[in-house]
C-alpha cells in the first residue's frame, strides 16, 4: 500500500502541478488581461487552494486520510470562492473582489476585537504589559464606526451570508450553465468534512466504524477513500483552471489532453473504487 501511495500522490501532485504551469501566466503580475486589484486578490486564492492541495497530498502519501479531507474541505470552500468571485461582468467582478478582500474582513476585524477586550478583561495586570500584540488587535470606537459605515448589523449579515458556501453552491445549482449548476454535488463531501473538523459525534463515530472492519474491508475501504480524495483533488485543480481562463478569455481545451496523458493514474484510482465495491457489497 505504501508504495501505491506514494505513486499516485506523486503523479496527482504533477497533475496538479502541469495545471498550475497553465494558469501561470494569467496568474503573473504583468498580466494585462484582468484589473489589476481583481488580478491579485484572485491570484491570492487560486494560490491557497493550491499550496493546500499539495498538504493535502503530503498527508495522502502517509494515508493520513481523514485529515487530509479536513484541508479539502478548505480547498473546496476556495473553488467555490474563486468561481464565484470571477463570475459576472468586470465591474460586478471588482465589486465581489472587494468584499471578499476589503469588507468581509473589516467586519471580521471588529468581531475580533470584541473578542480580545473580552480576553484582555479578564487577565491581571502583570500579564497584560506581555499582551501588546492582543492590544494592537484591538479597535477605538471610531474606528469600529469607520468600518460599518452606517450598515446596520442585517446588512452586514446578509453579505456574510452572501459569500458562505452554502449560499454560493446553492445559487450555482440555479444556474442556467451546467458548468455551475453540476457543483452542487461539492456540498456533500463538504457537509462530511464539517464532521471532522467539529469533531462532532458523526465525525469520530466514522473513524472508529472504519477500525473495527477486517483487515480486509479495512485495506479496500481505505484505499478507496483515498482514491477519491486524490481525484477531487484532480477536479478542483481543473476548476481553477476551467473559470481563470474562462474569465480572460483564453481556450483552456488542454485540459482535456492532460487529463488523458495521466490515465494510468485515473484508471488505478478507478480500481480501487471496484475492489472496494467487489469487497464490500460483493458486486
Amino acid at each position: 500500500m505504501k508504495h501505491k501511495l506514494k505513486r499516485w500522490t506523486a503523479l496527482a501532485s504533477h497533475f496538479i502541478g502541469e495545471h498550475f504551469d497553465q494558469c501561470k501566466p494569467l496568474l503573473d503580475k504583468d498580466y494585462d488581461g484582468l484589473n489589476p486589484k481583481v488580478r491579485f486578490v484572485s491570484t491570492q486564492l487560486y494560490l491557497s487552494c493550491h499550496f493546500s492541495s499539495e498538504s493535502s497530498l503530503l498527508l495522502l502519501q502517509q494515508g493520513q486520510e481523514w485529515d487530509a479531507e479536513i484541508i479539502n474541505r478548505s480547498i473546496i470552500e476556495g473553488v467555490v470562492k474563486y468561481i464565484f468571485m470571477l463570475q459576472g461582468t468586470d465591474d460586478e467582478v471588482l465589486e465581489k473582489v472587494n468584499e471578499y478582500w476589503d469588507i468581509l474582513p473589516s467586519y471580521s476585524s471588529v468581531k475580533r476585537s470584541d473578542r480580545v477586550s473580552s480576553l484582555l478583561d479578564q487577565v491581571d495586570a502583570e500579564f497584560f504589559q506581555k499582551t501588546k500584540s492582543l492590544q494592537d488587535i484591538k479597535l477605538t470606537d471610531s474606528e469600529t464606526e469607520t468600518i460599518r459605515e452606517g450598515t446596520n448589523k442585517h446588512q452586514r449579515k446578509l453579505l456574510e451570508q452572501k459569500w458562505s458556501f452554502s449560499t454560493i453552491i446553492q445559487e450555482f445549482n440555479k444556474s442556467k450553465d451546467s458548468g455551475l449548476s453540476s457543483l452542487i454535488h461539492l456540498a456533500y463531501n463538504f457537509g462530511m468534512s464539517s464532521h471532522l473538523i467539529h469533531k462532532d459525534g458523526d465525525g469520530v463515530a466514522m473513524i472508529w466504524e472504519r477500525c473495527t472492519r477486517d483487515s480486509k474491508r479495512q485495506e479496500v475501504v481505505k484505499l478507496a477513500h483515498i482514491a477519491r480524495t486524490i481525484s477531487d483533488l484532480c477536479t478542483l485543480a481543473e476548476m481553477r483552471t476551467w473559470i481563470l481562463h474562462k474569465k480572460c478569455n483564453k481556450k483552456y481545451d488542454f485540459t482535456k489532453s492532460i487529463r488523458e496523458s495521466y490515465s494510468p493514474l485515473f484508471s488505478e484510482l478507478k480500481l480501487a473504487f471496484d475492489d472496494f465495491n467487489k469487497v464490500e457489497y460483493e458486486t
